[in-house]
């Protein structure tokens, strides 16, 4: 794996309406890995990713992606590889598999080669290549899951970061998009950021992760071990 610095962040902070939640994260993603966030509810995960994504205001002492600064629109954020699949899919229910695809592609500012990449991303997803005209509205709760996962990927991402994929999905579900993730970035050289409750799942994906807690986010290096779990939660 390459040691290439993907994302670089120190000293992050952002909250709403004055109040802080975030207090100084610092974040590191390399080239082609998977890395986790666990936390307790109203930890900071969340708001780091929509702080990262700039659907929030931020300040920080440095943020970069790839070597450059990190933006704070979001659409430039996307347009520089850095993508947000967030918590709750946030499909649009009236359009079709295909045309929430195709927005994936056009809000990041790459619609040339949107086709290739469709194909592509559907080759890895052969459940909505099957539902490629059905409204979003009438996919299960798992199926529109790999829609919001998809429509990420169609950005062609350098960095894609998904929040609570597990949500409302059984285990076995979850476990599943996750693994069609993991092959993709694999085959991309895609480095990814999980934020999930599911530590079974970020410890069967992730390579390395963080706690967050009392808006810090701690590095750990087992990999969501038992003895770190315990320590963070408990």
């Amino acid at each position: 794996m390459s040691t290439q610095t993907i994302l670089e962040v120190s000293g992050l902070r952002a909250g709403y309406g004055g109040v802080p939640v975030l207090h100084g994260c610092d974040l590191e993603i390399r080239e082609g890995e998977t890395v986790g966030i666990a936390g307790l509810n109203g930890a900071g995960k969340t708001t780091l990713l929509r702080a990262l994504s700039g659907a929030i205001p931020r300040s920080c002492d440095r943020a970069l992606l790839r070597g450059d600064r990190l933006p704070s629109r979001p659409d430039a954020v996307a347009r520089l590889g850095l993508v947000h699949v967030p918590e709750g899919r946030k499909v649009f229910p009236t359009l079709t598999v295909r045309e929430n695809l195709r927005y994936g592609a056009v809000a990041a500012g790459k619609a040339g080669g949107a086709a290739r990449e469709e194909r592509r991303v559907l080759d890895a997803f052969p459940r909505l290549a099957e539902l490629a005209d059905r409204r979003a509205a009438l996919l299960s709760g798992g199926e529109q899951q790999m829609l919001a996962v998809a429509r990420g990927l169609m950005a062609r991402p350098v960095l894609l970061m998904v929040d609570e994929l597990s949500l409302g999905l059984s285990p076995k579900a979850a476990l599943d998009i996750s693994a069609v993730l993991a092959r993709v970035a694999r085959t991309q050289n895609l480095s990814v950021l999980l934020v999930d409750q599911n530590t079974t799942l970020l410890g069967a994906r992730c390579d390395r992760g963080y706690i967050m807690r009392d808006g810090l986010a701690e590095p750990i290096d087992d990999a969501f071990g038992h003895d770190t779990l315990s320590a963070a939660y408990f």
